[in-house]
């Protein structure tokens, strides 16, 4: 087939990689899509586009204007809207929507987790009869979600995102820190000691990029608050890169040379 355009939903470091991937078949088109979400995201080869398409609707206009043959999701697994709108609109437009994923951490023996569903709940849990102890928090699940740490007043939080959280200085207890991972384990280490974390806040993300902090956690027997993948009803996954890759072509007919 030639000229098959591939809508990829980006923003991770798993739809770089993919976009890179597709460059190398000539007849495949990639445009990634990103939020516009970060002033400087890191740019795959190919088409990028930025910022939202107006719901499914927009999403849909978009699909059928571009002539858009397959859609590639390859978003946060937290990006819940996204991806039901992704859902919905190529079901609309009648064209296939692979969704890439990763799979989420398990607990093991050393863990000492607490599993939430919520940032809202991960808040409530700091007054935790077992985490009441913990004075110095940080927290790594993004800036729109803060909010509803803001009101705890008797400890310490250290904030990490790729962008500034607006309002932040506001607050005598909470402390921001740029950061665009991947985080080594040595880094996370190091940030950990220095700052004596006693709890550290998380998204359940999966994979292999982010979880250097919960290992050092994991391994200073550091307590942390887990927030769980969002269950999407209907949606299956892929979470192997190659498959995804052999999903892509033959669904667009094209054949692979090894």
């Amino acid at each position: 087939m030639v000229g098959s355009n591939v809508l990829l939903l980006g923003g991770t470091k798993e739809a770089y990689e993919i976009a890179q991937d597709l460059q190398k078949f000539k007849c495949v088109s990639v445009i990634t899509s990103l939020a516009g979400v970060t002033r400087f995201p890191r740019l795959p080869s190919g088409k990028v586009r930025h910022g939202g398409f107006g719901g499914p609707a927009g999403l849909l206009d978009y699909l059928i204007r571009e002539r858009i043959s397959l859609v590639v999701d390859a978003t946060h697994p937290f990006a819940i809207t996204i991806t039901q709108n992704v859902a919905e609109a190529a079901q609309k437009a009648g064209i296939p929507n692979l969704h890439f994923s990763r799979r989420s951490w398990k607990k093991q023996t050393h863990d000492d987790w607490y599993e939430v569903e919520s940032s809202e709940e991960a808040a409530k849990m700091l007054t935790h009869p077992d985490l009441q102890h913990a004075k110095n928090i940080f927290v790594t699940i993004g800036r729109s979600e803060l909010s509803c740490f803001y009101p705890i007043k008797l400890k310490e939080f250290y904030v990490r995102s790729i962008e500034p959280v607006k309002g932040l200085d506001c607050f005598d207890n909470m402390r921001w820190f740029e950061g665009r991972g991947p985080f080594s384990y040595h880094d996370e280490y190091a940030f950990f000691q220095k700052h004596n974390i006693q709890c550290l806040v998380a998204k359940n993300s999966g994979g292999f990029a982010s979880f250097s902090k919960i290992n050092v956690a994991r391994n200073l027997g550091v307590p942390v608050l887990l927030i769980k993948q969002p269950i999407i009803l209907n949606l299956k996954k892929i979470y192997d890169k190659n498959e995804l890759i052999s999903s892509i072509l033959k669904n667009l007919s094209v054949v692979r040379i090894s």
